[in-house]
């Protein structure tokens, strides 16, 4: 035997023996893809229960990987969630805290500390990150690049490093169109949110919506099936989410559940169990730490999240007892912070002389039409209301084991006084770590009718008028 190879098997055997009993070693740095839905709330896919929805992609992800029964996002609108999940930073602490704000210039990326340890990082699809910050920090960004684009991408990458693919869908993403998937789904096949009349233009749009899904759900299919082929699969971590919620009443732009709970599906063999799932609390700020100790990188100290990867190993672990979240400026102005833990939302509104109007993407919706007319007619139900109803209680506590569609506002009962201190005493923590001062930009009038939104006349002055007062 010669030197080098006695020297090779001896420092073999002491890492083996540096292990505790029955551990495996650690598995080489990984290459990454990242899926991101527009606009898809957690449980609308076959993984969460839907067994309506054509999905089975991602029902693969779920049985070979890890499905997180609690992740949630940053905010529940979409360029200012992008920058949370990429920065590591929630998003008014990231510089972009409301919709189409930029990055500011000096806004760090997980895909910088990536690529200076050796990773190639494309960003194939919508981007939506405005300014120039967030481009710079990736060797390719294609914001046209959809579909079979994917996998295009993949096969053009460097084929000597590692890679980091940032893959973003454009569906479900309003505006709807017949044919998006064949066969279409059924509109009597669709579940309704209690939040949403159950008629048959809801009902029809909602199939629309699950057209969407299931195409996305195709190309995340083309691109496994393109890393199976060139053998890259078991070793690449693939993980799937959503940017914001559904485009629907009471989801998109609001502090609820079906805005701002996310699905999230993390498929990686060497470390994560197929068929596993957890309950432990995780938020979107948390993907980039995570993704970086896999790749062996250390985080940098602007990241405001914690790594889930114990969880990864072990679905029972925890790394965090409460997520946050936000509602800032998107179209017109709102103003909210949430707090989550393993059990409630709680929600404080600095604006709650206004409705929960949603953007006026879902206000061209069928949806919202008919919600509209039912209520000019007297027969929307007293939980399909709430996006009308103003003024708001300036808090509000839903139970998420019990009531996952916060129906029920526990605030002014007196028996979850001592979770309301909880929630009070939290987000007074986390606003005073990270710098949450609120933006006037989110909290002066716009002058938006919540309803038509469309901008009011303001009455002129007589000075204005040219009158002599």
């Amino acid at each position: 035997m010669n030197t080098l190879c006695h020297i090779l098997l001896v420092s073999a055997a002491l890492i083996a023996l540096s292990l505790p009993a029955g551990a495996d070693p650690e598995p080489e740095r990984p290459n990454i893809v990242v899926f991101i839905a527009d606009d898809m709330s957690w449980e609308d896919s076959g993984p969460y229960g839907n067994r309506s929805i054509h999905t089975p992609n991602l029902d693969r992800l779920a049985r070979e990987g890890m499905r997180f029964d609690e992740a949630w996002l940053t905010i529940s609108s979409c360029s200012p969630s992008r920058a949370s999940i990429l920065t590591g930073r929630y998003p008014h602490s990231s510089g972009a805290g409301h919709l189409m704000k930029a990055l500011p210039e000096d806004a760090l990326l997980l895909t910088t500390p990536l690529r200076q340890a050796g990773y190639w990082a494309a960003a194939y699809g919508k981007f939506h990150l405005p300014g120039g910050a967030g481009a710079k920090q990736f060797d390719v960004v294609d914001p046209g690049g959809q579909g079979k684009q994917w996998v295009s991408a993949l096969k053009r990458r460097p084929k000597d490093k590692p890679f980091f693919l940032w893959l973003a869908s454009r569906d479900p993403h309003r505006g709807y169109e017949k044919g998006a998937f064949d066969p279409p789904h059924a509109p009597e096949d669709v579940v309704v949110p209690p939040y949403l009349p159950d008629t048959p233009e809801v009902r029809e749009d909602l199939a629309l919506y699950y057209d969407a899904i299931a195409r996305l759900d195709s190309q995340v299919g083309e691109v496994l099936d393109a890393l199976e082929a060139e053998d890259l699969l078991d070793n690449t971590l693939v993980l799937f989410l959503a940017d914001n919620g559904r485009p629907f009443p009471r989801d998109k732009t609001t502090c609820y559940e079906g805005g701002l709970r996310t699905p999230l599906l993390v498929r990686y063999p060497p470390l994560v169990k197929g068929g596993s799932v957890t309950g432990s609390l995780v938020s979107a700020v948390d993907i980039a730490p995570t993704l970086l100790e896999l790749a062996g990188v250390p985080a940098p100290d602007t990241f405001q999240g914690e790594s889930f990867v114990p969880i990864l190993r072990d679905p029972s672990a925890n790394v965090r007892t409460h997520a946050f979240a936000e509602h800032n400026w998107h179209v017109f102005s709102a103003c909210e912070r949430a707090v989550i833990s393993d059990r409630f939302n709680y929600i404080r509104n600095w604006r709650p002389d206004l409705p929960a109007t949603p953007p006026p993407d879902i206000g061209k919706s069928p949806t919202w039409e008919a919600m509209r007319k039912l209520r000019a007619a007297g027969k929307l139900l007293p939980e399909q209301e709430a996006c009308f109803v103003a003024p708001r209680l300036e808090e509000e506590l839903y139970d998420t084991t019990k009531d996952p569609h916060a129906l029920r506002n526990l605030a002014q009962d007196p028996q979850y006084e001592p979770v309301m201190e909880e929630m009070r005493t939290a987000l007074a923590a986390w606003q005073r770590e990270t710098g949450d001062t609120i933006d006037p930009a989110n909290i002066k009038p716009d002058g938006v009718d919540r309803e038509t939104f469309k901008k009011r006349e303001r009455k002129k002055s007589a000075k204005e008028n040219g009158e002599e007062s």
